[in-house]
């Protein structure tokens, strides 16, 4: 049985765990600073960083934001020698008491990992849809990504996109360099 334990600060060691799962398995591109990613933490109660364990140990990290219209996950990470054994999608079913649709994002499909991660999202019953997206850079010097929006279940509804774009602009990518720098 998997369980999680909502990080609130990174006073603990299941934070440095999770921590160190972030770092190896998100390129720097993908991923907040630590002082974006605390500050995000500490303002944000519809942010949930939550480190996953079961009686083995530590599983794994799922980062997500309860939006105005959906929950959006923001990073999921399975230790490797955790992978492969359905611990993914147990942790995809922890939002579903949230009973909003949920979205993600992957990097376009162009090499065997992101044909298996897609196929593993596809596997956990997410659709592929077919708007344009483009996260914008966590890091000051960083480009926007273009990525592919998954969700579950479908959405075919233009207007649940768009306030999911909004609230991902203004409350999700505040918590990045240049915007936290800029307030500063």
């Amino acid at each position: 049985m998997l369980v999680s334990t909502r990080l609130l600060n990174a006073d603990s060691p299941e934070f440095t765990e999770a921590w160190n799962l972030y770092t190896c398995a998100f390129s720097y591109e993908e991923r907040r600073s630590l002082s974006c990613h605390l500050a995000a933490m500490q303002a944000e109660s519809d942010f949930y960083c939550l480190h996953l364990s079961d009686f083995r140990g530590f599983v794994g990290l799922i980062f997500y934001w309860v939006l105005q219209e959906c929950v959006y996950v923001e990073h999921l990470a399975i230790a490797e020698t955790r992978r492969g054994t359905g611990l993914g999608k147990q942790a995809l079913q922890l939002l579903l008491p949230h009973q909003l649709p949920v979205i993600l994002e992957i990097e376009p499909v162009v090499d065997s990992i992101t044909r298996r991660r897609l196929r593993f999202y596809e596997s956990a019953g997410f659709h592929s849809l077919p708007y344009l997206h483009y996260q914008l850079p966590y890091h000051i010097e960083g480009e926007p990504l273009q990525l592919t929006l998954l969700s579950y279940p479908h959405i075919a509804n233009p207007a649940q996109i768009d306030s999911f774009e909004r609230d991902f602009r203004e409350r999700v990518m505040h918590y990045r360099e240049s915007v936290l720098l800029h307030d500063a």
